[in-house]
């Protein structure tokens, strides 16, 4: 009997010591291509902090990626009003990329944060 009792108040204690652990998320990341030619391999960095986009604005050439980082630990994203732009909702370390091109100038906003602004011009 109290070997039994002994056994069942280490499993709880197992169990509880499992289910108290911190888990580990994987974070995001979502690439998408504007237009169809191959990317150049030649990368702009975004940082997203302070609820700011730095820098808010970017020029890079035709075929050249821009990736979004959140640094934050409010969540955000990265949105153009004509959808060109569309990440998921970023978490603190969660990136999103998009490479273009087509030259032109493509504005984004947080949509979760409308105040936050940006813009990559490909040329």
């Amino acid at each position: 009997m109290r070997n039994s009792r002994l056994i069942s108040v280490l499993a709880f204690l197992m169990l509880l010591v499992i289910a108290c652990a911190p888990s580990q998320t994987a974070q995001q990341t979502t690439d998408k291509t504007i237009g169809r030619s191959e990317d150049s391999g030649k990368v702009a960095a975004v940082s997203i902090k302070g609820f700011k986009f730095v820098p808010a604005e970017v020029n890079i050439k035709i075929g050249e990626t821009v990736v979004w980082t959140n640094e934050d630990t409010a969540p955000h994203t990265v949105e153009s009003s004509d959808g060109t732009l569309r990440s998921d909702e970023l978490a603190k370390g969660d990136t999103y990329s998009q490479i273009f091109t087509k030259s032109g100038k493509y504005e984004y906003i947080c949509g979760i944060h409308p105040s936050m602004k940006g813009s990559v011009t490909v040329q």
